[in-house]
């Protein structure tokens, strides 16, 4: 029988399941197991599989967009290239009118602009292309990352951590709030716990000016309160 809760384990396994082979394998599969003990588990709270969510989302964020971030630099343009050899000339002329209007590669499966783009002889082809260059080309940038590109990785890496710790400390901020408005608590709570669901991707993550508008609105509230 399914847990009560089994969709929202099942969205902390399709996170994990994204996460990039640079992060540690040895923390990847505790995680692994720490969510199967969870759907095994009929007692198992929906704060806490939650709470499991959004801790797994801190450690596997950066990670995922630092591999974004090297992929655009060092292999875009490799898995392209590995694609446009693959296609007939109809079809790579089509592709790279698509990549030239600002479509992403790492979209040609499911994403609704390539769905609009092309026929569908066109996206058949693509797509086979797109599959066949994909895994050589991540399997290149893993042995980048662990070669001669490790400090790029790591530098990369570093500022998406700075970047982490500051959405953070913001969130943190917003937090705080709500033991100072008992009639917004619930409000504000809900919004903290949406922000930092983000970094496991199950939200959309807030911007620093993004929190900072709701941390003045809540202020703003307040002060209203007390006049």
């Amino acid at each position: 029988m399914p847990h009560q809760y089994q969709a929202t384990i099942d969205l902390i396994k399709t996170v994990i399941h994204r996460l990039p082979g640079v992060f540690p394998q040895e923390r990847h599969q505790q995680m692994e197991n720490a969510i199967a003990a969870l759907e095994r588990d009929p007692n198992a709270t929906l704060e806490a599989i939650e709470a499991e969510l959004i801790e797994f989302g801190y450690e596997l964020w950066p990670y995922c967009e630092a591999y974004e971030q090297f992929y655009k630099i060092f292999g875009e343009s490799r898995e392209r290239e590995a694609m446009r050899q693959k296609l007939s000339e109809p079809a790579r002329l089509t592709l790279d009118k698509f990549v030239a209007g600002g479509g992403n590669i790492e979209s040609v499966r499911d994403g609704s602009k390539f769905e609009q783009f092309f026929d569908a002889d066109v996206k058949r082809e693509i797509v086979a292309a797109e599959l066949d260059a994909h895994d050589g080309v991540h399997e290149e940038m893993e042995k980048m990352i662990a070669l001669e590109r490790r400090n790029d990785f790591a530098l990369i890496l570093s500022d998406q951590k700075d970047k982490q710790h500051a959405l953070r400390a913001k969130i943190d901020e917003l937090a705080a709030l709500a033991a100072r408005s008992p009639s917004s608590r619930s409000e504000i709570l809900d919004k903290v716990k949406m922000f930092r669901q983000g970094f496991a991707y199950a939200e959309r993550l807030p911007s620093l000016d993004d929190i900072s508008h709701e941390i003045q609105y809540y202020i703003d509230i307040m002060d209203d309160q007390t006049l």
